[in-house]
């Protein structure tokens, strides 16, 4: 807050930055659903189950490539940095 802004100022400001971290939020689940949602394919294959585990697995897959494609992985290492700063990876405890 600088020093000519009034609280009512900085208090009209937060939801549009509140809004801003969610959707950056759901954007960062949907590249990261998106990402992983393949490694589902083979064991879906490998136990034959034909249509029932695979279509959806496709959908999932669809859906999280059309949320997160504006996510940057490169936004990433500063929010796992601060998680690791905080020791919640589970590393030396």
């Amino acid at each position: 807050m600088s020093r000519h802004e009034t609280a009512v100022d900085h208090l009209g400001r937060l939801p549009s930055s509140a809004l801003s971290r969610s959707r950056s939020a759901v954007e960062t689940v949907g590249f990261w659903g998106a990402v992983l949602a393949p490694l589902g394919y083979l064991p879906a294959l490998a136990l034959d189950h034909s249509l029932e585990l695979i279509a959806p697995l496709l959908v999932l897959n669809a859906a999280c490539l059309i949320v997160g494609h504006r996510h940057r992985p490169s936004h990433d290492a500063g929010v796992l940095a601060v998680i690791a700063r905080a020791g919640l990876l589970g590393g030396d405890q």
